[in-house]
């Protein structure tokens, strides 16, 4: 008997063994997968101030590259109340957004970046823009991934050139 209760302890050891090393490779898996994104590049091609930890929409030190064509697909529901083409509807224009002042309902002035747009997407009642309705809008970020938002943003950044 006490030959067969060390042989199933062994087999739990290496059933615990095995699903520590699963674990550890999914760990791994998700380091070196984050890492792929690469640095948020400005205009000039240096990084910009959203690539650092403080700064960064995922709040981890690699900012997200946004993918516009990505965006684009991903934008079908947004355009419902967003235009494309300068027109007023329910929400502010795309078109020449990105790095333009935007006035808000409190009368405050800030620049459509990065770190506004994806605020406005994850709490779009942070900063209401001056003559649209507050709560329009429903927060998407518990919804939307920081790639997926990331890639609406880069959208965007291409509407304004």
């Amino acid at each position: 008997m006490r030959v067969f209760d060390t042989q199933v302890e062994k087999g739990r050891s290496m059933r615990r063994g095995a699903l520590l090393a699963v674990v550890m490779l999914l760990v791994m898996a998700g380091l070196i997968g984050g890492s792929a994104h690469g640095v948020a590049l400005n205009a000039e091609g240096t990084a910009s101030p959203g690539a650092s930890p403080v700064g960064s929409p995922s709040g981890s030190p690699v900012a997200l590259v946004g993918d516009p064509e990505a965006g684009k697909a991903l934008a079908a529901q947004c355009l419902s109340c967003h235009s494309v083409d300068g027109s007023k509807m329910v929400g502010p224009t795309w078109k020449g957004l990105y790095g333009h002042e935007v006035e808000l309902e409190d009368g405050t002035k800030v620049i459509a970046d990065v770190d506004y747009l994806v605020e406005s997407i994850k709490d779009p009642n942070a900063k209401v823009v001056k003559d649209f309705p507050a709560g329009a809008m429903p927060p998407y970020g518990a919804i939307l991934t920081d790639e997926n938002i990331m890639d609406l943003v880069a959208y965007i950044q291409s509407l304004a050139e």
